[in-house]
Formats: structure tokens, C-alpha cells, sequence
């Protein structure tokens, strides 16, 4: 799905004056582990890893957040993520800790692996780059056909509906740079297109010795809890539970969504 103009608002304006640069969410410089600062979804995947007490694929790794706590409580971890530079980041960090796992670049959506997995993960709401059912099924088969007999396939996604508007902006982050010892500040602005659809601008503005302001967007979906059930079961899946939280509430509605399935 492509949506022609991704900037608005006064990002688009920065950007028409010539005062901003367009910088890649997931590139070189990126900010991801400056954003991620504030997860609370750690303990739940690590306990549940521990639980299937066998190999563990975290599909959206990133930078390791997710594998560093997973390695050092002795689980055999491989990690995905379709950016380069952020699985170059991942290795660096865990390097540095002594941890050696296999990391892989490649889509959610078609991935080959000769290995099959006792639980398969995509945590941290990554499904929101998921902008159809299509890409959806295909990110559930890909996993299906990863999971070893009677697998746990783990996942939480954006059950949330946007209003069709332009929201008023908000302040995402503050801190130092990681990389420069800036000054950073990010405004973030979510336009809604649809009840499942939106588009995140967020200006980041530094200050220090190379003072910028740079801007970037992702597009993003949400989705119906009980479309997702469906989606998983014309997969195959059978044994699909879903919650309102880590902490494993049944799920009734919300903006969140945990599910743990069985194959």
C-alpha cells in the first residue's frame, strides 16, 4: 500500500522552507535504542521463552533489545530484522556482551530459514508496518511454516482506531544524542487516513555542535482483534489466546493486543 504524500503539518512546511532534512527511521544514524527506552514487554518474552525451553526466533529485532535479555537467561536466540544497519548495531552490542547469535536480514513477510523454532516472536508492535490482510497472512504463514510441532507463535499488535484528523503534536522524547552528545528533542504528529491507517511525522531537533532539525514518517495500520484471529486461522492455527496485556488479562477490547498461539 503506498501513500503519496507522508509528510504534513509543520514537518511538511520545515521541509518546503528548506530548514529540515529527511532522515531514515532505520538507517545508519537511526534512534531507535533512544526511543525504546520505556518497554514493558521484556519480562512476559523472556518467561515465555524460558517456558518453551527450546530454540527462539525474535522477528524484528532491531537492535537487540529483545535478544540481549534472551541470551543472557541462556536461551538459543536467532534474530531477524529487514534493516541492515540495525542488525550491524545488534551484532556491535552483542558483541561487546559475548554474545555471538545468528542474526539475519530479511522480510517478515518471506523469510527462509533451514532451522525450525520452539517459539517465534515479533514483539514491540512491529505488525504495525503489516498494511494489509495479504501481508498479514503472509507474515503469519512464513512463521507456520518456521515452528516446530507444537510450537508457540507470540505477538501483540495495534488493536487501536484513529481518528481521521490530524492530532495535536506531541513531545516523544528528550535526551542526549547516543551518537553526537546533542541535544535531542522530538515532536511527534499522527495523521489518521482510515480507522486502520495512519501516518507518524516526527521532528527531531538537535543541539550542540552540528545543531539540525531533521524529520522523518512511518506509515502504520492497526487491527481488529477478531481479524486477526481469523487471519491466523486461515493459516492453519487453531489454539489462538489473546490478552489485554503482559500481565495476561483476557483480552475483551482495547487498543492492545497480546496473543500467544499454538501450532
Amino acid at each position: 500500500m503506498k501513500v503519496k504524500e507522508v509528510y504534513f503539518g509543520f514537518a511538511k512546511e520545515l521541509l518546503d522552507k528548506g530548514i529540515a532534512t529527511t532522515e531514515d527511521s532505520y538507517g545508519a544514524d537511526n534512534l531507535y535504542d533512544l526511543t525504546i527506552q520505556y518497554t514493558n514487554d521484556v519480562e512476559f518474552y523472556v518467561n515465555l521463552a524460558k517456558s518453551c525451553s527450546g530454540k527462539v526466533l525474535d522477528i524484528g529485532c532491531g537492535t537487540g533489545r529483545m535478544l540481549r535479555p534472551l541470551l543472557e537467561a541462556g536461551v538459543d536466540s536467532v534474530g531477524l530484522d529487514y534493516s541492515p544497519h540495525m542488525l550491524s548495531l545488534a551484532r556491535e552490542k552483542l558483541n561487546a556482551y559475548g554474545f555471538h547469535p545468528l542474526l539475519v536480514q530479511g522480510d517478515m513477510r518471506d523469510f527462509r530459514l533451514d532451522s525450525s523454532f520452539d517459539l517465534i516472536m515479533i514483539p514491540y508492535y512491529s505488525m504495525i508496518y503489516m498494511l494489509s490482510d495479504e501481508d498479514r497472512v503472509k507474515v503469519f504463514s512464513s512463521v507456520y511454516q518456521h515452528l516446530a510441532a507444537e510450537g508457540t507463535f507470540a505477538f501483540d499488535f495495534d488493536a487501536s482506531v484513529n481518528k481521521i484528523e490530524e492530532s495535536f503534536p506531541w513531545v516523544g522524547l528528550q535526551g542526549i544524542h547516543p551518537l553526537t552528545g546533542d541535544v535531542l528533542i522530538s515532536v511527534v504528529q499522527q495523521k489518521g487516513l482510515s480507522a486502520d491507517l495512519r501516518i507518524i511525522n516526527q521532528i527531531n531537533y538537535c543541539y550542540g555542535d552540528n545543531s539540525r532539525i531533521t524529520v522523518k514518517h512511518s506509515v502504520e495500520s492497526s487491527c481488529r482483534a477478531d481479524q486477526i484471529k481469523q487471519l491466523l486461522e486461515s493459516v492453519g492455527f487453531t489454539s489462538i489466546r489473546m490478552y489485554a496485556n503482559y500481565d495476561l488479562m483476557p483480552y475483551q477490547q482495547g487498543d492492545e493486543c497480546v496473543v500467544i498461539v499454538k501450532k
